[in-house]
């Protein structure tokens, strides 16, 4: 009877060990990854303290910690960025950087935290991709930490997702114009130049002209660029016509500003004579 009691206590003894196992392998997540995990560990990444900023001249950057909660260590080789509009996945960037994540000491416990500081989302390919589509702050991304665990898996764990790939700016453009020649007979080549539009973050994404006497659309989308002013601009019992001309410049977060100029051009003065027989142009 002793015997048979002892038999029992052991048997106790031992479904209570492995419960209690099985309790601390659930809490690790291991069967999330498949029963082998439980006997081939793959570390078990989290992250905590994730921070955005985008306050350096707008190009953003995140600063946060990863830590293990098993007792498997993480070699980081870098972190991938997947950049998206909408829906739609646009290009991928890499990010070499070495770093290194402690095992924990125990399953369940949060392991000794390793910070990355001011990793920059900022990528020259957004910036081309918003300029040719007009995708203003309409791109973001998803970050990836990857490399090896101590046991040689090789691991991509997802960080963060939909992040602003370009940060956030909220103060408008600076629309400049400036005409050379501002005034002259007809035909008139007149330089359009705004090189001057300013922005406080990326630059200008956008250049749009507008000369309603000449077009009811947009001239032009150049910084700079030149245009014939036809003496027909003028009406038959002017002598000289004000001709309008406004600039709308939009930055690559969407912001907007507008500029409006003018230009005068005169008859020739064998026209206002009555000497040249009509208007040239």
């Amino acid at each position: 009877m002793q015997d048979k009691l002892k038999k029992n206590s052991y048997k106790v003894l031992i479904l209570t060990l492995l419960f209690g196992w099985i309790i601390a392998l659930a809490g690790c997540g291991w069967f999330s990854l498949g029963l082998w995990n439980v006997f081939d560990p793959q570390a078990q990444i989290r992250l905590k303290n994730f921070g955005y900023d985008s306050g350096n001249e707008c190009k953003n950057s995140v600063t946060f910690e990863l830590f293990s909660i098993n007792q498997v260590e993480f070699l980081g080789t870098g972190f991938e960025l997947e950049y998206y509009r909408g829906n739609t996945k646009l290009f991928h960037s890499d990010i070499g950087l070495s770093y290194y994540v402690a095992p924990s000491s125990a399953p369940g416990v949060a392991g000794t935290s390793t910070k990355i500081s001011e990793l920059f989302l900022y990528s020259p390919e957004v910036v081309d991709y918003v300029k040719a589509h007009a995708a203003f702050n309409e791109v973001t991304c998803d970050l990836y930490a990857v490399g090896k665990d101590g046991a040689g898996h090789p691991l991509e764990i997802k960080i963060a997702s939909d992040i602003p790939a370009l940060g956030v700016d909220d103060t408008p453009p600076i629309a400049k114009i400036v005409l050379e020649p501002a005034s002259g007979e007809c035909p008139l080549t007149v330089t359009f130049d705004g090189s001057d539009s300013s922005d406080n973050c990326l630059g200008i994404a956008q250049y749009e002209w507008y000369i309603p006497q000449l077009s009811s659309g947009i001239i032009s989308t150049e910084a700079v660029f030149s245009e014939v002013l036809p003496c027909n601009l003028i009406a038959s019992t002017d002598s000289e016509e004000v001709i309008t001309v406004s600039l709308k410049v939009t930055d690559y977060f969407g912001n907007q500003d507008s500029a409006i100029e003018s230009i005068t051009i005169q008859r020739p003065e064998e026209d206002t004579n009555g000497n040249g027989g009509g208007c040239p142009g």
